[in-house]
Formats: C-alpha cells, sequence, structure tokens
C-alpha cells in the first residue's frame, strides 16, 4: 500500500527563501538532502503542512511567512540526494 501523496516546503533559512517540492509520497530522499545541507553548515529545513495541492501548500505558506521567506521554484532551493 502506497502513501497518500503530499507536498513538502523546502525552507532556506540563510536566504530567506522557500520551495514547495510534490506530490511525492517519500520524503527519504529530501531528508538524506537536507541531512547533508546541515552537515555543510546551512540552516535548511523541511515541513509537511498538510496540505492537498502544490498552490494550496504554497498559498498557506506565503499567508503566514510571506512577509519573511521569497517563494522560489521546485528544485532550486535544495536537490533531493537518490
Amino acid at each position: 500500500m502506497s502513501e497518500a501523496p503530499f507536498f513538502l516546503i523546502i525552507v532556506d533559512d540563510d536566504r530567506k527563501q522557500f520551495a514547495v517540492e510534490g506530490p511525492l509520497t517519500d520524503h527519504e530522499p529530501w531528508s538524506r538532502a537536507i541531512g547533508a545541507a546541515q552537515a555543510e553548515g546551512r540552516k535548511v529545513r523541511y515541513c509537511n503542512i498538510g496540505e492537498k495541492t502544490r498552490s494550496d501548500t504554497i498559498a498557506v505558506w506565503q499567508r503566514h511567512y510571506g512577509r519573511f521567506y521569497r517563494f522560489i521554484e521546485s528544485g532550486r532551493a535544495l536537490l533531493p540526494s537518490r
């Protein structure tokens, strides 16, 4: 049984920007990429806020954090490890 698709928000606290990745069914590649970036000293993180669409995920994050973080296109904040 596969997981329901979800969207991850990749947050770059150093650059004050965020990207939305997905739909995804596995967060592990992103978890490894975040861990590697953090080991290099980057302040990056990810979260899943439970929205069902990419546009809803972007809208919710921008509504709450848009004055602090700039939206960037998918794949520009971090690439997942394979």
